[in-house]
């Protein structure tokens, strides 16, 4: 087999070997059968296609288990933006049910996640549509008859957890965060960066290991994850006490730049600006930050389409490079052919834009060019703010 029983267990929260992980194992391998003679096995490594062969079937065993993965990203989603599921409206839904459309968003995000290509494929891709089909007939052949796993629910359900244990959340989380099916993805090559990182120091093998722990669990504590770009205690949280946990209002103070910004603009929180030259006049004249030697900013003095933004609470952000794509009659750089080339990019390429700056553009439709290689913006600008949350992670969380 090409997906070994070994490859199936290291991203279970259980060392035990079931009749059931035996099972899945072997259906991960018809899955990776099916991958191979597809259109779209080129965009993969056959590691990559073995990873998202597993993360399906974990998919697949979380639906048949009940233990809940799928249902509260569902769940989440729902109460974030009010309708069934991303991308797709589904004239009839089977909650805790195998779903055709549940395995083409979800392929859609593995993709992404393990892709090597630059380009984020439409999630309405004819090759990923094709794909994603298959191996949904496969695996709703296999619901009726396939076993659930018991080890995955002892682990995964409030009922049989001591659920304020803090060891007990952190064990939760911890899995959940690295090798589950929905949050693993997003931080596969995160893993790999760590591993790199730590192998690369002179340190003995204990010491590596030490250091690769804290680093992973700095990770957990620090990062956002899975498809809603949520903390690992907020997943937690929505899995055994089914809502998001609450924070602590933070007190905020308005920001000196907000008031200087808005005099200088009229009122607008949005300025647009062609050159550096022109970049360092506005902070030097209109921020009223007075000369400075070599210009302020001066990292920026190669860029160009500028876009600077202020918020009332974090003050002035700037972004470069995409004033061209923002269709805002007060924008002189706008330019519709580049914006249907490269608008989605502000979406799916961590720290191209500022996130306050981007929910700020889609919010009021400045984006319209936007759009996968389909061409269809009003896919975008349907699901835009999902789109930035499963593609920007923690770029995402900095508002």
């Amino acid at each position: 087999m090409n997906i070994t029983l070994q490859q199936w267990l290291t991203r279970q929260p259980y060392t035990q070997t079931t009749d059931s992980d035996r099972y899945y194992t072997r259906l991960a391998n018809r899955l990776y059968e099916s991958i191979k003679q597809s259109s779209l096995k080129e965009r993969w490594s056959d590691e990559a296609v073995k990873g998202i062969c597993c993360d399906l079937v974990g998919y697949f065993a979380d639906i048949l288990s009940g233990t809940g993965l799928w249902s509260t990203f569902l769940a989440q989603y729902r109460a974030f933006y009010g309708r069934t599921l991303p991308f797709f409206s589904p004239e009839s839904y089977y909650d805790g049910e195998v779903n055709r459309d549940d395995v083409r968003i979800l392929l859609w995000y593995l993709s992404a996640a393990y892709s090597s290509e630059h380009e984020v494929l439409s999630p309405l891709d004819e090759g990923l549509i094709t794909t994603a089909d298959a191996i949904y007939d496969l695996l709703e052949s296999e619901y009726e008859t396939a076993p659930d796993s018991p080890l995955l629910q002892e682990f995964c359900l409030s009922e049989q957890n001591e659920t304020d244990d803090p060891e007990a959340r952190y064990r939760f989380a911890e899995w959940l965060f690295w090798e589950s099916f929905l949050l693993g993805p997003s931080n596969r090559s995160l893993a790999r960066q760590l591993l790199h990182e730590v192998h690369s120091k002179p340190h003995s093998d204990k010491e590596k290991l030490n250091q690769l722990e804290k680093l992973r669990r700095e990770s957990l504590y620090t990062l956002p994850a899975g498809p809603l770009a949520l903390f690992a205690h907020e997943w937690v949280s929505l899995l055994w006490q089914h809502t998001l946990p609450e924070e602590p209002e933070e007190k905020k103070k308005l920001h000196p730049y907000y008031l200087q910004f808005t005099q200088s603009t009229g009122g607008s929180p949005v300025k647009y600006i062609g050159s550096y030259t022109e970049l360092d006049r506005f902070l030097t004249e209109g921020m009223q930050w007075g000369e400075t030697r070599g210009g302020h900013l001066s990292h920026l003095a190669h860029k160009k389409n500028f876009v600077l933004y202020v918020t009332p609470y974090k003050g002035m952000l700037v972004a470069s490079d995409i004033a061209q794509f923002i269709a805002d009659k007060t924008n002189p750089y706008y330019n519709s052919d580049a914006a249907r080339q490269g608008a989605l990019s502000l979406l799916t390429t961590p720290g191209r834009c500022p996130i306050d700056l981007l929910i700020y553009l889609c919010s009021n439709h400045m984006l319209p060019d936007a759009c996968f290689a389909d061409g269809d913006p009003h896919l975008v600008a349907d699901n835009w703010d999902f789109i930035a949350r499963c593609l920007l992670q923690d770029y995402y969380r900095a508002v």
